[in-house]
């Protein structure tokens, strides 16, 4: 693949070269690197644009400066680190480095998020759909880690076409008691299942067929349906904000 290329072309050539025919409520799950590589959000190291607030969280988290200034310039928040890693909030989802990845990206140069992934599902679904006269959903699939868990899982950066949560709520239990808080992000599970299966080395598995999920098909659902507002999330309401200041950055 090359920046520029023509992602519903690649992704349908590929379910016709595999024989497979979507069906009513299949979801493809698509590697967001893929989708970014298609949108040229490949970008080279040598062009970074340091500034101060970069090399602040360069030396803080001991990352190379030129990551650093991408980070600072994608992140919508900076939130903490470790050595290597600088921890931010991009399109409201907690995620290393703003999502972005030299691993797999030509040598000199970083991948970053599509600009909307909401939007590119939603441009890849609709496409398909109206090709093979089908209703199907369309997510876009990253890495992510989990706090105090070792190693990454699968995340949905982006979807369209289906409903990302499943509500418990008002459900009762094996005992017979009222489910009260319970939903479950299918999205996430898919998006984890499909992350198994592409791998993160060399794998080159950029793209995942689910069926039989059951899940509830809605051409108007994105991917807004699963977050979550900071100040009710369990873990994103104990982080420390505002320790540095990226949007408007001096």
């Amino acid at each position: 693949m090359k920046p520029g290329e023509d992602l519903f072309r690649i992704v349908y050539n590929s379910l016709t070269e595999e024989q497979l025919q979507l069906q009513h409520a299949d979801i493809l799950a698509i590697a967001s690197k893929i989708v970014s590589v298609c949108e040229g959000r490949i970008v080279k190291l040598a062009d970074a644009p340091v500034n101060r607030t970069a090399r602040l969280a360069a030396r803080k988290w001991r990352v190379d400066e030129k990551l650093a200034a991408f980070v600072v310039k994608e992140a919508d928040e900076i939130v903490g680190g470790v050595n290597g890693f600088i921890l931010t909030v991009k399109n409201g989802i907690l995620t290393p480095n703003a999502g972005i990845d030299m691993k797999n990206s030509p040598r000199g140069t970083a991948t970053l998020w599509p600009i909307n992934p909401d939007r590119s599902a939603r441009e890849l679904r609709r496409k398909l759909a109206r090709r093979c006269n089908t209703s199907i959903g369309v997510e876009i699939v990253d890495s992510h880690v989990t706090p105090l868990r070792l190693g990454t899982v699968g995340l949905a950066i982006g979807l369209s076409g289906f409903v990302p949560v499943r509500d418990h709520r008002g459900v009762h239990d094996i005992f017979g008691r009222s489910i009260r808080v319970t939903q479950a992000n299918v999205a996430d599970d898919l998006a984890a299942a499909a992350h198994l299966l592409m791998g993160e080395s060399k794998e080159h598995v950029g793209a995942v067929l689910i069926r039989g999920g059951e899940l509830a098909i809605n051409a108007a659902a994105t991917g807004e349906l699963a977050r979550l507002n900071r100040d009710r999330c369990l873990i994103g309401s104990s982080l420390r904000s505002g320790r540095f200041r990226v949007k408007g950055h001096a």
